[in-house]
């Protein structure tokens, strides 16, 4: 038998009160005998007799009755094994990402799990808890009550793998047992479940949703626009069949503008708003749905729309790059190398310098003041070429080589590529080149050739090829991979505002306005006010939003309280996939449906028989006895 509190067994001095009460009763008296009452002499031995006896025994339950209850006090236990004894660490982990809205028999799942635990868990235990965005360490339940019921839904969700680390990073007493309990719905947004980490426990409470049909508005985007009007395409899904068509409704500025309806019978489709082109969009596109809530509205915006300003810089035929940045897009301009007029640089997002053969000395110095302020290149080189290196990130021709190449490299995760390809293509037809002006391994190559060297790689704002593009020396003008890769060098160098953003990523907005040295952009709206990370440059400000800002909505860019632009955020979707792990994909042991079988269930496991009350009921037990003595005893 071990004790809690050990210490309390210093309460077993009390066992000398009735020692010392009981001796004090048994003090000696001299007897004087009567001859009158000699005949009473065996009946009075024989009470004296019962006296004692009755003062013993009231004695002996007095005793066992103090031990009882200091013992009680001690909170004696069993232990079933040699690990219960020890010292256990332990962290919670709770899910509070947006899948975790959805309704279980007991309401919504986070709030249930909440209530749970505050009811569960003992006052004085320390704990180490924490959910997707935010750490309690070494607290007791009573110091975060109030931040876990004031505590809002997430849009950042951390893997199994990411929890099992910070779990192990916040158990760093080597001494004790380590234990991680991660109560979540599992939602299955990973292939496989990781494996246990070497030394820490882990138990799974599993919250069930109930049965019910999420509709969800996936995304929305401009497919169409002319002069009078826009059309934006709305994409809805469920994830069961709906027979009733769903009505889908927009609002500008707060005020309904629009009514639709599509027909989910085949768990997704696409709903047509129009909307008036010449007012600015500051809208939300809303259905109404029970299930998941944060899926059901989205956010958008649209300004007017700011045109990129390209300039190429032609000494060959440039007519492909024309076909490529179409006016609908981009203001495109095209000049020969010999008419080039240095003011139109500064007013450029992206110059691309089509095979000039000579860079002048006052050239290089307008190209790398235009680099400096934030402005992009592109260099396709010419054979016969000079001046090149004046230029910053950008090199002179080496030896020319004249060996026939192929591209047959592609890095599938470089920006310029981000979202081109379905899947990784390897047999596709390799575009070739005849000569190189330069061989180079590049840290951040995007096209490589088969030699590993690169054919085009970005250095900072610089794209650098290391061919020319003409006819004669390259069919790459001719392969699918020319229009996504010099689109995208032109939608990269200036980040105009979408339609709307995620929140918990990083979103990069070029603001179209010029600031003093002492001016500042806010982004804010009814709820939430912040300064984000920005670069000022001659023409715009490059804003920068990362996991700063939490909740969706429509935002207005200020300058000292000056409307700028508006901007619009929402929850990422990938939350609303209500598919979770399988017990046998989670490995089936250790696992638990409610926090109330988890704690039953981490008793029986320890093997702990806690003996306290037991000891109460002896006490009780005792002073019963003591009062039977007294009362019917003679």
């Amino acid at each position: 038998m071990i004790f809690k509190n050990p210490a309390i067994l210093y309460g077993l001095l009390f066992l000398l009160v009735p020692i010392i009460v009981h001796l004090f009763q048994l003090r000696r008296f001299t007897k004087v005998a009567f001859t009158n009452v000699a005949f009473l002499k065996p009946l009075i031995t024989q009470t004296r007799k019962s006296r004692q006896l009755k003062k013993w025994l009231t004695l002996l339950a007095r005793m066992a009755a103090i031990v009882c209850i200091v013992l009680a006090f001690t909170q004696p236990f069993v232990p079933g094994s040699d690990v219960a004894t020890r010292e256990k660490e332990s962290a919670i982990y709770l899910d509070n990402s947006y899948s975790m809205q959805a309704t279980g028999s007991k309401g919504e799942l986070y709030k249930t799990a909440v209530t749970e635990l505050l009811e569960k868990l003992p006052n004085d235990q320390k704990i180490n808890l924490f959910t997707n965005d935010n750490t309690f360490k070494n607290v007791t339940k009573k110091e975060i009550a109030n931040d876990l019921l004031s505590t809002t839904y997430s849009s950042q969700s951390l893997s199994y793998e990411q929890i099992q680390l910070k779990a192990n990073s916040l158990l760093n007493d080597k001494d004790k047992r380590k234990e991680l309990i991660i109560i979540s719905d599992f939602q299955k947004n990973e292939e496989f479940f990781p494996d246990t980490i070497v030394g820490l426990k882990r138990e799974l409470v599993i919250l069930e949703s109930q049965d019910a049909i999420n509709i969800a508005i996936d995304t929305a985007f401009i497919s169409g626009r002319n002069s009078n009007s826009i059309e934006i395409s709305v994409v809805v899904s469920s994830d069961q069949a709906i027979e009733n068509p769903v009505t889908i409704s927009l609002e500008n500025n707060g005020i309904l503008v629009s009514k639709t309806s599509t027909d989910l019978s085949e768990m997704s489709s696409t709903a047509v708003f129009n909307f008036n082109g010449e007012e600015s969009l500051n809208g939300r596109i809303y259905l109404e749905d029970n299930s998941l809530l944060f899926d059901n509205e989205l956010f958008i915006s649209s300004n007017n729309e700011r045109k990129i300003n390209i300039l190429a810089v032609n000494q060959v035929n440039g007519d492909f790059l024309k076909r490529i940045y179409t006016e609908d897009e981009f203001d495109f301009t095209a000049v020969k190398a010999r008419d080039l007029n240095f003011n139109l640089l500064k007013d450029q997002n992206l110059i691309v310098l089509n095979e000039v053969k000579n860079i002048s000395s006052n050239l290089a110095q307008e190209l790398n003041t235009y680099l400096r302020n934030g402005g992009y290149l592109v260099v396709i080189p010419s054979l016969e070429q000079s001046g090149y290196d004046a230029i910053n990130q950008v090199q002179s021709a080496g030896d020319i080589n004249e060996n026939e190449k192929r591209i047959t490299e592609i890095n599938f995760n470089h920006p310029l590529l981000k979202g081109v390809f379905n899947k990784r293509v390897s047999n596709f037809q390799y575009p070739k080149v005849n000569a190189t002006t330069n061989s180079i391994t590049a840290l951040n190559p995007v096209l490589k050739y088969e030699d590993g060297t690169s054919f085009l790689y970005q250095k900072s704002n610089s794209f650098i090829f290391t061919a020319p593009l003409n006819d004669k020396n390259s069919n790459f003008k001719n392969s699918p991979l020319i229009v996504p890769v010099l689109y995208n060098m032109g939608k990269s160098s200036l980040q105009v505002a979408q339609l709307y953003y995620n929140t918990g990523k990083s979103n990069t907005v070029a603001i179209p306005v010029a600031i003093s040295n002492d001016e500042i952009l806010q982004l804010n709206n009814d709820n939430q006010s912040l300064i984000p990370q920005q670069r000022a440059f001659d023409s715009f400000v490059l804003i920068e939003v990362n996991d700063e800002l939490k909740e969706a909505g429509n935002y207005h860019v200020t300058k000292k309280e000056e409307l700028i632009t508006k901007l619009s955020f929402n929850t990422n979707r990938e939350e609303n996939e209500l598919s979770y792990f399988t017990s046998t994909e989670l490995g089936n042991k250790n696992i638990s449906y409610s926090i109330e079988d988890l704690v039953y269930k981490l008793g029986e496991e320890e093997g702990i028989l806690s003996l306290w009350k037991y000891f109460v009921m002896g006490a009780l037990f005792f002073l019963i006895c003591e009062l039977l003595i007294l009362k019917f005893l003679k």
